[in-house]
């Protein structure tokens, strides 16, 4: 018997020719549930194998993309509790007019209570803005102390200054020795007192210099 890969065409049809019924009838039923073994279930797993495959990878991904963004929404909401603490501390210690009304006072017992004299004190002038945006939202009102007191003292105050559970900064300091009074020296002090800016002080005035924040 020839190879199958030697048979020509006109030989398979004539031996198909020869097959009798009763080998039909044999073969036929076998070859019907071959061709729907293979056409409901072999044909199908092949196809959708890779496609259920590539499907769960896209799951997968996806889980873990939902992981990590999960995770970093937390720290999102951490930091916006964080920061919002923050603003909301930060509101509550601007100055108001009447806080403005006795800052001087404050000053002066804070002086008095690190030993140093107030000698002199006046409003300055404010014609610089801080850098945008925070123009828009916050001004200081400058004032100019001369103080006198002891290097300690000085230091005392100060930090004292600086603590303070409104927002006051100190913009300036100044110490000239006294030759006069052994351990009391001179100070020039300039701090600002930040409050919410008004609806004028968002336009910057003409020549004005920023200052940073």
């Amino acid at each position: 018997m020839k190879p199958l890969n030697q048979w020509t065409v006109p030989e398979i049809v004539e031996s198909v020719k020869r097959v009798d019924k009763k080998t039909w009838m044999t073969i036929g039923p076998a070859a019907v549930v071959s061709l729907l073994v293979l056409v409901f279930f072999v044909v199908p797993a092949w196809i959708e194998r890779p496609l259920i495959r590539r499907d769960m990878e896209n799951m997968e991904k996806q889980i873990f993309q939902v992981n990590g963004l999960s995770q970093k929404r937390r720290l999102w909401e951490e930091n916006q509790r964080a920061f919002g603490d923050l603003i909301q501390e930060t509101q509550t210690r601007l100055f108001t007019s009447e806080d403005l009304g006795v800052l001087l006072g404050q000053i002066s017992k804070m002086g008095s209570e690190s030993r140093v004299e107030v000698v002199a004190s006046k409003p300055v002038v404010e014609k610089n803005l801080f850098a945008a945006p925070y123009h828009l939202r916050y001004q200081p009102s400058g004032y100019a102390f001369t103080l006198q007191g002891g290097y300690h003292d000085l230091a005392s105050l100060v930090s004292k200054i600086e603590s303070h559970e409104k927002l006051l900064r100190i913009c300036g300091l100044q110490i000239i020795p006294s030759d006069n009074t052994t351990g009391r020296h001179i100070s020039e002090l300039k701090l600002w007192a930040i409050l919410k800016a008004s609806p004028q002080a968002a336009v910057p005035a003409a020549g004005a210099k920023n200052v940073k924040k």
